[in-house]
């Protein structure tokens, strides 16, 4: 791998060297080496993938079927939180996942809020404390859904007040009915700066939430007309959200409506005419059955497999046109369905950097920690510095989408660059460097002496234990055999090696 730029198209390339060549460096780093070597492609590409037979065979074990549910419902799990939800089972688990606002989260809030708000890093940190920490994981990982659909960015909103407030009304609604989500956001503060309600009115519309609304929000290219986009930015002019100066920047007040800037004249937008304002084509384009398909569309990708066919979305559109066009039981539904726990939608998604570091930190239990590792200036042992951290260098910053239409994700995640952000950042957290200048803070408790004990710990953990007896040999090989007393470094040799296998990539 060469080092390049986050985000760059630069492939992942797998040195091929025979094992043994590479055994006999006898570090991690080598070691991990082999492994991509021999499964990177295999997993991580594509090539000679398993067959799915194998994948079946796995998914007929609760415990792996658990991990799954956790691994994409949530940022990974813990070992506490396995055991318990192992012991709770299937059915249980999915009910308190989905059931979140019965689940006291009042500990993560209370470690979000210990934060300050600010226009730079902090409600970066805010939000990573509750991923991280929180009770609710699905919650979060809608409200992630929700901000990688109706994306904004800091750095160009420049408040973090407003940030967080649109962070709190993601989360507040997570489950709630998309018309009305859509409504909320149109009027929230960030929004209306970032694609520009603000400023537009009577005579100079400014056309470019009309455009983003439909193309990327709601509807899908291809359903409306450029027509359509002037008349629907004629509906929202006449919003002006005040500002007051601080030292660190703008703070945006309440969006304020002001008549006599708005067009309230005759539009007619996707065939229905009238003296429509906001509301009125939102729930235009909601009533249009290509906007069903899109989010019901969007839903599945995030949460089962990218690219499903019109055919497997349509129980799903179902559910979401009979459920009022609420998300959390279309969410629910696919939870519960059996394509969710099928082979094709096993490992079937690559883990994006957010999933990927806190799944590692859990791991680890080292999630009070996020924000040092992740956010803190500098980053551990010199990362980049500023808002972001290692997330930064890995490719995805909270709150810092590359533009309005979000992350690609996919094969996107990983290029040289990112992944070595990765596993930089395993080796740094594995290690408990979490300084900039490399001084322990918060080292990880490595609870085994021996690799048969780390194995009996992390494979299941980590990755559901399944992987190929030539993976597992490679890993004992490291280690110096099943039943060798580890010293400090060939533990955390042994968790890096874990951490940073091809499978722990795949959500």
């Amino acid at each position: 791998m060469t080092e390049g730029q986050p985000g760059a198209e630069t492939p992942l390339l797998y040195r091929r060297s025979t094992r043994r060549a590479v055994l006999a460096g006898a570090g991690a780093a080598a070691s991990l080496a082999a492994l991509y070597a021999a499964f990177g492609d295999r997993v991580l590409g594509g090539a000679d993938a398993p067959a799915a037979a194998d994948e079946a065979r796995a998914l007929e074990r609760e415990e792996v079927r658990i991990s799954h549910l956790l691994r994409r419902a949530g940022f990974g799990i813990s070992q506490p939180e396995l055991t318990r939800y192992v012991n709770m089972g299937l059915d249980a688990t999915l009910d308190e996942l989905l059931r979140f606002e019965t689940i006291d989260d009042s500990e993560t809030e209370r470690l979000a809020d210990a934060l300050p708000i600010d226009n730079r890093g902090a409600p970066v940190a805010r939000w990573v404390v509750r991923m991280a920490n929180t009770k609710r994981p699905l919650q979060e990982k809608m409200t992630l859904f929700w901000h990688g659909l109706l994306t904004s960015q800091l750095s160009v909103v420049r408040d973090g007040n407003a940030m967080h407030a649109q962070n709190e009304f993601f989360r507040a609604n997570a489950f709630g009915s998309f018309p009305d989500i859509l409504k909320g956001i149109s009027r929230d503060a960030a929004m209306m700066v970032y694609l520009d309600i603000d400023g537009s009115q009577r005579g100079a519309p400014n056309e470019n939430y009309a455009r983003e609304l439909m193309e990327l929000f709601a509807l899908g290219v291809g359903n409306y007309t450029e027509q359509d986009v002037r008349e629907a930015a004629r509906a929202f002019t006449g919003w002006r959200v005040p500002r007051q100066r601080r030292d660190f920047g703008p703070a945006l007040g309440e969006p304020v409506f002001v008549p006599r800037l708005h067009d309230d004249g005759t539009k007619t937008f996707l065939g229905r005419t009238g003296e429509l304002g906001p509301d009125d084509i939102v729930d235009t384009i909601t009533q249009q059955p290509a906007s069903a398909r899109y989010i019901v569309r969007r839903l599945f990708s995030y949460f089962v497999y990218p690219d499903p066919s019109d055919e497997e979305l349509e129980p799903f559109t179902e559910v979401y046109l009979a459920g009022g066009r609420r998300i959390g039981p279309v969410v629910e539904a696919l939870l519960r369905s059996d394509v969710f726990y099928s082979p094709r939608a096993y490992r079937a998604l690559i883990k994006s950097p957010l999933e990927y570091a806190i799944g590692a930190l859990k791991a680890l239990g080292l999630e009070s920690e996020a924000p040092a590792l992740l956010t803190a200036p500098g980053g551990p042992e010199g990362g980049r510095g500023g808002a972001g951290g290692r997330l930064a260098e890995m490719g995805q910053v909270p709150m810092e989408p590359p533009n309005v239409a979000g992350w690609r994700g996919g094969p996107a995640w990983l290029n040289s660059a990112t992944m070595f952000a990765r596993l930089n950042f395993i080796d740094a957290a594995s290690r408990g460097l979490l300084s900039p200048r490399g001084l322990r803070r918060a080292q990880p408790e490595l609870p085994f002496r021996t690799a048969a004990e780390a194995l009996a710990l992390y494979l299941p953990l980590l990755l559901d234990d399944n992987v190929p007896d030539e993976q597992r040999q490679t890993l004992i090989e490291y280690a110096g055999g099943l039943d060798a007393v580890l010293s400090p470094e060939k533990k955390q040799g042994l968790v890096y090696l874990l951490l940073g296998s091809p499978q722990f990539h795949l959500a």
